[in-house]
């Protein structure tokens, strides 16, 4: 039986891509067709997911990281940037994050299921800049502050499976308790398969050319779809509550 859900952030809870491409069309004179756009957003979350580790690990320095992920982002267009404008860029970018909101309808799911279940977030990420993300999605009405896991914070980053397991034991709860909604199929899915998590994969980019080197519990495909996924499980968890108290009833 679930007993809580935990959420990854970034692309998962809100649309990463519109402040991606409102700071890049601001930075950048260039046209870009959507198609590209979309690839060079994909080679930039694909980038922040692969490599954040080793900004946890001290490999790499924060700004040095920042510089190379708009560098690898804009690669195959073969665009230079300069240090300068890597930087103009994630300037912009990060203003552009203080509009982010949360996908729709989600909000109003999140505020039922947080009657009913734990509700949790682990991301890998910058603290500073992550805790500035969730304010902004205003988190806080719906996840108590000990059950946000942000990387920077804990040493410990995806996707290596024990910030989850370690979330699972502060919490109290057994690992098969526990599902993980995340929009990698690498770094969320596979990682919390191997802490013995359940996983639904929110594919919402459709990315047919990745896949998960476990299988998924679920596989969701838009926004609408993870609200009416949400939204069943707590029916299902509603249930069983009455079915509970039926049977300690009748004993």
């Amino acid at each position: 039986m679930i007993k809580a859900i935990i959420f990854d952030l970034d692309d998962t809870l809100y649309d990463q891509k519109s402040p991606f491409t409102a700071a890049l069309t601001k930075t950048f004179n260039q046209a870009l067709s959507s198609t590209e756009l979309a690839q060079i957003f994909n080679r930039f979350h694909d980038f922040n997911d692969r490599t954040f580790n080793q900004v946890t690990d001290t490999t790499m320095t924060l700004e040095a990281w920042q510089t190379a992920r708009i560098r690898h982002a804009l690669a195959p267009s073969k665009v230079h940037i300069s240090t300068d404008r890597a930087i103009q860029f994630e300037m912009a970018y990060q203003q552009e994050l203080n509009q982010i909101c949360l996908f729709d309808g989600l909000s109003a799911t999140l505020t039922k299921l947080s009657h009913a279940f734990k509700i949790g977030i682990i991301t890998n990420g910058p603290a500073p800049i992550q805790h500035q993300k969730l304010h902004q999605l205003q988190i806080e009405h719906f996840v108590h502050p000990d059950n946000i896991f942000i990387s920077e914070e804990l040493g410990i980053a995806k996707p290596d499976p024990s910030i989850f397991t370690t979330w699972a034991h502060q919490v109290g709860i057994k690992a098969n308790e526990a599902v993980y909604v995340g929009d990698n199929a690498a770094l969320d899915m596979t990682s919390a398969k191997h802490a013995g998590w359940q996983t639904f994969w929110f594919n919402h980019r459709r990315n047919d050319q990745v896949t998960p080197s476990v299988i998924p519990d679920q596989i969701i495909q838009s926004p609408a779809e993870l609200n009416e996924l949400l939204l069943a499980l707590l029916q299902a968890a509603s249930a069983s509550s009455r079915q509970r108290f039926i049977d300690a009833y009748w004993r």
